[in-house]
């Protein structure tokens, strides 16, 4: 639970293990997929002396939340809205959809299995990388190394008026926000050739464009036309001197703002995101830099060394499902502006009701419903698929949470000794 965040490699790679596992206690983490790739090419990267590309690749998996949310493909979200299906823009995770299963009670519910990507962190934190994952950390490094965006920066430049004086990124942004309004056909156009879409479907989306009423991009096609606005300031800021079109990695970096209409809140410790990100950020999100985010997460981690060991026993999943009620620091701040507005009121409650002993008997039948749920719930008719997730009574997804986590035991010795005896 907590504020949907992304974040970059650079971010993740700031933390210490201990300051991880608040990340995951107090953050929703959207993954993208540009995240998975990136740290599975540090494979093919030369490492710090003492540390192999293995070793990299181990404590990045690590440190990555358990609990971690993978975001659909930007590509696959652009050709799914083009076709005509709506992208929802609310700062919430885009999810591959599991089934709907109808539980006994007559309750409608989403039910997803293990994420395939979390069981490919859990590959990772072992050391164990199959060949096709090898060979696309190679495809990637050659990828960068081959980067050439002049062909792009000359294609897009003839976007900007002759004479047009521009003072910075800011400038560039508004201009870009501008051109995208546009109704003509040359704007759609020249998104379909920079996202690189391919000529059949560019033919049906045009035909969609026009029976529409040729709307402007922006309304025709809003994540398509947020993914095409990043490319633009990308290229534009080559051609005007603002970016680095020398840098590789900068294509990559970019790529991770595609995303920012998924969360509420984005994390890096680039320089690139610091200039950019804010321009494509609502007033309700919040862009956070990696050292302060890791100050923020560390200052929770020593709120909660505090407590006695036989609270920190009972796991930190148990005594630790909200942030300090009265701590004011970056954490609870974006707590206080992403969640709900009496989240303090409940935490205090939690803490007040903290070590005292548990109804075993009111845990049995918790325990004893989300096992029917998944049991015995059964799949549903097309018919009867809500249109929105949003629809659903519950939502069951497949994890696997590890029993500790730097210091910390993440969940109580007797679930650890119930799950050893195949009991839990």
């Amino acid at each position: 639970m907590g504020p949907i965040t992304v974040f970059d490699k650079s971010a993740l790679q700031a933390l210490t293990m201990d300051e991880a596992v608040w990340f995951e206690v107090d953050f929703l983490a959207n993954v993208t997929p540009l995240f998975y790739i990136e740290t599975l090419a540090d494979l093919e990267k030369a490492a710090a002396e003492g540390r192999t590309p293995e070793e990299v690749v181990r404590s990045l998996a690590a440190k990555t939340p358990s609990d971690a949310y993978p975001n659909v493909h930007h590509r696959t979200l652009v050709s799914a809205e083009l076709q005509g299906r709506e992208i929802e823009m609310s700062g919430r995770v885009m999810v591959t959809a599991g089934d709907y299963r109808r539980a006994p009670d007559g309750s409608l519910g989403m039910h997803i299995d293990e994420f395939p990507e979390a069981a490919m962190l859990l590959r990772w934190k072992t050391g164990e990388f199959d060949e096709a994952e090898r060979e696309v950390a190679k495809t990637w490094r050659a990828d960068l190394g081959a980067h050439e965006p002049e062909r792009m920066v000359g294609i897009v430049r003839n976007i900007v008026p002759a004479g047009t004086r521009i003072s910075d990124l800011n400038a560039l942004k508004r201009l870009v926000d501008i051109f995208c309004e546009g109704a003509e056909s040359e704007v759609l156009a020249l998104a379909l050739h920079v996202l690189e879409v391919p000529d059949a479907s560019q033919r049906m989306v045009i035909e969609r464009w026009e029976k529409a009423g040729k709307p402007p991009l922006s309304r025709f096609a809003p994540y398509t036309t947020h993914v095409f606005k990043v490319d633009l300031l990308y290229y534009l800021g080559i051609d005007r001197g603002f970016i680095s079109g020398e840098r590789a990695s900068n294509k990559a970096d970019m790529a991770y703002l595609y995303y920012l209409p998924f969360t509420m809140v984005f994390v890096s410790g680039d320089r690139l995101h610091q200039r950019t990100a804010p321009l494509f950020l609502s007033p309700g999100q919040s862009y956070v830099r990696a050292d302060e985010f890791k100050a923020g997460l560390r200052e929770i981690d020593e709120y909660y060394d505090q407590l006695p060991v036989e609270i920190k026993r009972l796991g930190v999943l148990q005594f630790a499902g909200w942030p300090p009620s009265r701590l004011d620091n970056l954490v609870t701040r974006l707590w206080d502006k992403h969640m709900r507005p009496d989240w303090r009121e409940i935490a205090a409650a939690q803490e007040t009701e903290r070590g005292k002993p548990r109804s075993d008997e009111s845990d049995r039948k918790t325990l004893e419903d989300m096992r029917s749920r998944v049991e015995s719930a059964e799949r549903v008719t097309e018919a009867e698929i809500p249109l929105s997730g949003d629809d659903a009574d519950y939502v069951i997804i497949g994890r696997q949470v590890p029993v500790r986590k730097g210091k910390w035991r993440m969940v109580s010795e007797e679930v650890e000794e119930a799950e050893a005896d195949g009991t839990d």
